[in-house]
């Protein structure tokens, strides 16, 4: 209707500027369609920017964590050696003591006395003996002048040894006292510290009843930690990925600080609760800063082995569906990959890519799809290392398509 009204509007004017109207209004509908065409096909042409990561070889050793207690080298409970009642405790809890000092006394008077006794009887035995041996003499050499029978030679022999035996019967009851009494003062087996204190003095201790091991029942518990060990237990299925002399390194939350060490100890028993190993790793200890008891986490690092890294910026997808962008003749195409994590900026490639291969990045990658054209650039944020390995420093690839 409106081409028609138009039509007569222009057929108003005279033929010759009718006839130049309508030519100008046909070059002008001409115009604009080219001017859509090649608008379309610009935009059909044009690339997006991202940037290209390589996936390149890694070194990975993956540690393997234990968690458990700090031990001490050694742990005694020190109980009395002498039935009797604990007469005096040289040693307060926190005391370091080195081998051979005094650390408590059971009383002594009687043993002092007893040893007083043996040893007069050991010098009425000597004495004896010493006369028996002069009687025996005597008798031997009368014997040889025919003036002492045999049976008397006999019976002066008999005496003699009766005398001797009775003697080292006297020296050794001398000396068991004598132990005894030594034995009422209990000294330190080896350099350690005081870590427990369970009965005061005026308590009477029999010998059953402290020194036989446990965490009670003693008069003193002493502890060697110059050097102590982390007891960590390690799952069962990583058992095979260290070995004695394996490198690691001890936490220790309590003190905030952490020790280089090795494993010193694998145990042969598998725990069949937990499933789990005992491994311990020691730790010097000269200034006792490392208390037995802490708890402590261990991270044991076995020998690495070489995977394939990808820097995470490149992954795209959800965690059950991962996949990057990789640049073929000029455009995207998109690859499943299957991943798992090395650090925060990187994950180990298990499928999907291949040592060289490029996964696409950058701000646009998320707007990519599945063949559409890129442009491969420099990453301004990139390390020259990074560049080197993607391209070279300072260069831009364009794939042409």
């Amino acid at each position: 209707m409106r081409g028609a009204i138009m039509y007569f509007r222009i057929m108003r004017f005279s033929p010759a500027r009718a006839a130049s109207l309508m030519l100008a209004a046909a070059l002008t509908l001409a115009a604009c369609g080219d001017d859509a065409q090649e608008a379309q096909g610009d935009a059909a042409q044009e690339a997006v920017k991202v940037f290209a990561v390589p996936v390149t070889d890694a070194e990975l050793s993956e540690p393997v964590t234990g968690t458990g207690t700090i031990a001490a080298h050694k742990t005694t409970q020190m109980g009395p050696r002498v039935d009797g009642i604990i007469e005096e405790i040289f040693v307060r809890v926190g005391d370091r003591v080195k081998e051979g000092d005094p650390l408590f006394r059971t009383r002594d008077a009687e043993w002092k006395l007893k040893v007083s006794e043996l040893d007069s009887q050991v010098k009425l035995a000597t004495a004896e003996a010493h006369n028996m041996q002069k009687t025996f003499q005597r008798t031997a050499e009368l014997h040889e002048k025919g003036f002492a029978s045999n049976g008397k030679l006999d019976d002066a022999r008999a005496a003699r040894d009766a005398a001797n035996a009775k003697l080292g019967v006297a020296k050794a009851q001398y000396a068991t006292a004598q132990q005894m009494l030594e034995d009422c003062v209990v000294k330190a087996p080896f350099d350690g510290v005081i870590t427990r204190r369970d009965v005061d003095e005026g308590k009477f201790m029999a010998t059953r009843m402290g020194g036989m091991g446990g965490d009670s029942g003693g008069v003193l518990q002493i502890m060697k930690i110059d050097i102590v060990a982390a007891i960590v237990n390690v799952p069962e299925i990583y058992l095979s990925k260290f070995e004695v002399g394996t490198k690691g390194t001890i936490f220790l939350d309590g003190i905030d600080k952490s020790y280089d060490s090795y494993v010193v100890i694998i145990n042969d028993r598998i725990d069949p609760v937990t499933r789990s190993v005992e491994v311990r790793l020691p730790i010097a200890n000269e200034d006792y800063a490392v208390k037995p008891g802490l708890f402590a986490r261990a991270e044991i690092y076995p020998e690495p082995r070489k995977v394939l890294a990808l820097p995470r910026t490149a992954l795209l997808g959800t965690e059950a569906a991962r996949y990057v962008y990789v640049a073929e003749d000029g455009k995207a195409k998109r690859v499943a990959v299957t991943v798992r994590q090395i650090d925060a900026t990187r994950v180990e490639v298990l499928s999907g890519l291949e040592k060289g291969d490029e996964a696409l990045t950058g701000p646009n990658a998320a707007l990519l799809v599945e063949g559409m054209p890129v442009t491969i650039e420099k990453d301004p944020s990139a390390s020259v290392a990074e560049q080197t390995m993607a391209g070279k420093p300072g260069a831009s690839k364009t794939a042409a398509p």
